[in-house]
């Protein structure tokens, strides 16, 4: 292998792969990236064995050949790099050389015999989706899947089909967010359970795609196909639960009120809000009355009120404040609506004009 390419995207390339790459002690190959050089382009691949990923760079290739280099190791030696515009890297042996015009580095190889094979999806249930809104369809789900993978289907976010759109969800028991992106040709009966850190990951390898994105799927696994990158993950066994049997068929209570003044409002109260991290929300219609209440008896209490439209029976809950504002940056709308009926049901918030997100919160109790 001898090929010369652009420093930056190579960079850029390791810094992704590295986050694909695997810890574990028994299989030391998978702390390294595959380095594959082809007639005009360098391939970069890496793997945990739960997820995979392939990015294909431009390059000036003199001669072909593969290379397993310790992703870590390259990646933070081009990131101290001089600035450079362009590397040459060699092949020696098991051993990668990088050269310029004042420097010379090594950096010790790896078998590449011993690399697993990725296997990436090509035949099955496939859809094409522009990579904005896939990418806004994950973000909107995965940061309320559990924490903890005892029950796998809680710790993934689920992907379906109904009426001709994509509708992720995800659930960690204490609250639900369900995002719907209209498909051209949604396929039917669509029904898979991602892993939620899965998903984290994916996102953060497609960020700077600017391009529509197959993705293709089998009972066990998902394939996300561009032009030059293609990433696969494994699928979970199991069943999500059928969560629109807890979403509420009608409210008796709904506030209406904007985004940014509930924001602002909850970040006073998490001063007060303790190691539980409990606000109150108090809705009194008949008073005109929206307030938000945190107290810690070793700091002190604040209330908060807040201008809003209130319709319907006065109503409190107690919630993890948490739950209540990680929620509001996915929320895109100026105003929002929330929705009860009853104190010690869920309160649903949606934006106003916008059908497409949804998301339930549990109260706590107190």
């Amino acid at each position: 292998m001898k090929l010369e390419c652009v420093k930056l995207n190579l960079k850029d390339a390791l810094l992704v792969a590295e986050r694909f790459t695997g810890k574990q002690l028994s299989l030391p190959v998978l702390k390294y990236v595959l380095l594959i050089a082809g007639e005009t382009s360098l391939k970069l691949r890496a793997t945990n064995l739960d997820l995979g990923i392939e990015i294909e760079l431009p390059a000036r290739v003199e001669k072909e050949g593969v290379i397993a280099i310790p992703a870590d190791t390259l990646g933070n030696f081009l990131s101290n790099l001089p600035q450079e515009k362009n590397v040459t890297i060699e092949q020696v042996g098991e051993h990668l050389t990088i050269t310029g015009a004042s420097y010379s580095t090594l950096i010790k190889g790896f078998g590449y015999e011993d690399f697993p094979t990725l296997p990436f999806v090509n035949k099955g249930q496939s859809f094409e989706i522009d990579t904005k809104a896939l990418i806004m369809g994950f973000k909107a789900t995965a940061f309320s899947v559990a924490v903890s993978d005892v029950k796998p289907e809680f710790a993934s976010v689920y992907v379906t089909t109904q009426d001709g759109a994509l509708v992720m969800v995800s659930t960690d028991s204490s609250r639900l967010s369900e995002k719907r992106i209209t498909l051209k040709n949604a396929p039917e009966d669509l029904s898979l359970l991602i892993p939620g850190k899965n998903v984290t990951e994916i996102v953060r390898a497609l960020e700077n795609v600017n391009e529509k994105i197959t993705v293709v799927t089998t009972k066990n696994q998902i394939s996300f196909h561009g032009e030059h990158l293609h990433i696969t993950s494994r699928l979970v066994d199991g069943t999500f639960p059928d969560y629109q049997q807890i979403i509420p068929k009608q409210y008796t209570t709904e506030v209406v009120v904007l985004r940014q003044d509930l924001i602002d409002r909850l970040k006073l109260t998490t001063v007060f809000s303790g190691k539980l991290q409990q606000v109150r929300l108090k809705i009194y219609p008949q008073d005109k009355l929206f307030e938000v209440e945190s107290r810690n008896d070793d700091i002190g209490e604040t209330s908060q009120q807040i201008d809003a439209t209130l319709t319907g029976e006065s109503v409190e809950f107690l919630f993890n404040q948490r739950f209540l504002t990680e929620v509001l940056s996915y929320l895109s709308t100026d105003s929002i609506s929330l929705s009860a009926s009853g104190g010690n049901r869920p309160l649903v918030l949606r934006g106003i004009g916008d059908h497409s997100f949804m998301y339930l919160v549990m109260p706590m109790r107190g």
